[in-house]
């Protein structure tokens, strides 16, 4: 921070105290030995003290008479002291203007001399958060290049070339800026390399890459995890090596148990996991061609239930084995041919007569005895089937008055729809069709209906409309329940329930309003 910093001497004139700035860097003293050591050794030292010697005696002695003593009071240029920076850069020494400033000029210099002081702060905060993400590892060069621009900005602002300094900071903070922008995407970037690194087994870049992910960010989980992976990365190849050798040889329990040791170093290698479920399959394999061979060696041997049970320890492994549900429904015939063969041909005999509830019932016996029989399995789903269906065709029979209602009917309709499209019906189904088919007929079939009423009364037919006033209406109506309600001005409703059937004769509804409504005063 830049301090002004005024002083009135004993002669009331305004001394002028050298002062320099180096705003980039932390404080750092040169000590006495190596001063006096440099004052030695270099002669132009000796130079500048004669020149600076000689200046002293000229304000001492001349400046009284040219600085005007009413005017002693105006503020000395900023007193700035810090630390020179260590930088590549060479800023060229500039004399020090020392004539006198105007207001104006200063107004001028503070606002300039604080705007470069923000773009400082800006500048600062940036290589600041660079430094923490080990920027030095990632973006060497460009840090340095913006490092130099700083400290020639340092060495104008001490000149008080605040234009200059302004300009130079712009430039460092351009790149500084550039590279906070390019963190996030850098360290993404390395953190990608890395784990391709590790995918692709090479140690050394997968180190070095998780080392510059680390010098980024030392704290974080993914790349402490990663450094850690890359170490032991050859122990895990050399592991992973003698692993498949095993599995190639056919030790597969060895095997298997060399990749769950690669597991137990780095929990994280997906080709590991990967070759134990390659070798879970293979030994699966084998177990389940273990059981299947005993089953075989079983059958050869007429041991049936033994050959069952080897069958049924290999679905156990594979239930989706089509050879071992084979092989167990052999057994299994084996053991219950006669039982079966006589539950079968009866269960085909009830379908035949389409007595299936009688099927369904031995069907169902059958498959107590061996649940994998494919036959009796089909014959069960389709018995089933149409037991239900006869069931359904039997409630339509017995309550045809049900197929009045409009929606029973349009349902009735497509389902006997879709029973006419079966191949082969058989006679009891085929009866059963055109029993529906003359019931639906029927209940389609429009009645005509004479109405009759006063010519007084308004009479509103439900689900036909306003039929109106009238006197004798005939209409065609399909079968079901109507209701008919009659309004006359100064009586009461009336309302008229009646069922069409197209098995009993025609009526005649009347539809009259006739009871009066009696008016108190």
């Amino acid at each position: 921070m830049v301090k002004d910093n005024t002083e009135q001497s004993n002669e009331e004139f305004a001394r002028i105290e050298p002062a320099s700035i180096n705003l980039t860097t932390n404080s750092s003293t040169q000590s006495p030995a190596k001063s006096l050591n440099t004052l030695k050794h270099s002669p132009l030292v000796w130079l500048g003290l004669g020149v600076v010697l000689t200046s002293t005696l000229g304000v001492v002695f001349l400046l009284p008479q040219w600085v005007d003593t009413t005017k002693t009071n105006s503020a000395d240029p900023a007193s700035i002291s810090a630390p020179a920076v260590t930088s590549t850069a060479t800023a060229t020494p500039r004399p020090v203007n020392k004539k006198k400033i105007s207001p104006w000029e200063k107004a001028q210099e503070s606002q300039l001399r604080q705007e470069t002081q923000n773009i400082l702060s800006q500048m600062l905060e940036a290589e600041k958060a660079l430094s923490e993400r080990g920027v030095l590892v990632w973006a060497g060069e460009d840090y340095k290049r913006a490092m130099q621009y700083a400290a020639i900005g340092d060495e104008r602002y001490n000149e008080r070339d605040f234009v200059s300094s302004k300009k130079e900071y712009e430039q460092a903070l351009s790149i500084f800026s550039r590279l906070v922008e390019e963190m996030d995407v850098v360290y993404e970037t390395t953190m990608e390399k890395g784990s391709q690194a590790l995918a692709d087994g090479n140690s050394k870049v997968a180190k070095e890459t998780f080392d510059l992910a680390l010098a980024m960010d030392a704290i974080d989980r993914a790349a402490l995890r990663g450094r850690q992976r890359a170490e032991t990365l050859d122990e895990v190849l050399a592991l992973m090596n003698t692993a498949d050798d095993l599995l190639e040889k056919g030790e597969l329990d060895e095997a298997r148990q060399s990749y769950e040791d690669v597991l137990e170093i780095d929990t994280l290698f997906k080709l590991a996991r990967k070759q134990i479920e390659v070798a879970d399959k293979m030994i699966l394999d084998r177990k389940f061609n273990t059981h299947m061979s005993l089953g075989f060696a079983a059958m050869q041997e007429r041991r049936f239930s033994r050959a069952r049970d080897a069958f049924n320890d290999a679905l156990k492994l594979k239930p989706r084995a089509a050879e071992a549900h084979s092989a167990l429904e052999h057994s299994r015939h084996k053991l219950t041919t006669i039982r079966i063969d006589s539950l079968l041909s009866n269960a085909e005999k009830y379908a035949a007569e389409e007595k299936w509830d009688d099927a369904l019932e031995k069907y169902r016996s059958a498959l107590k005895l061996d649940s994998s029989l494919a036959q009796a399995q089909e014959g069960q789903q389709f018995a089933s089937l149409r037991s239900k269906l006869n069931t359904r065709l039997n409630q339509i029979i017995s309550q045809p008055s049900r197929l009045y209602d409009p929606k029973v009917f349009m349902e009735t309709v497509k389902f006997k729809t879709k029973l006419s499209a079966l191949s082969d019906p058989g006679p009891v189904l085929k009866k059963q069709l055109t029993s529906v088919d003359k019931l639906l007929s029927k209940a389609g079939r429009a009645v005509d209906v004479n109405l009759q009423s006063d010519n007084m009364t308004s009479v509103t037919l439900r689900k036909v409309g306003e039929l109106g006033q009238f006197v004798d209406k005939r209409l065609s109506l399909r079968p079901g329940k109507y209701v008919a309600v009659g309004i006359r001005q100064g009586y009461r409703d009336v309302r008229v329930e009646f069922m069409i059937d197209p098995d009993k004769p025609l009526r005649t509804i009347t539809i009259q309003a006739a009871e009066k409504i009696a008016l108190s005063r």
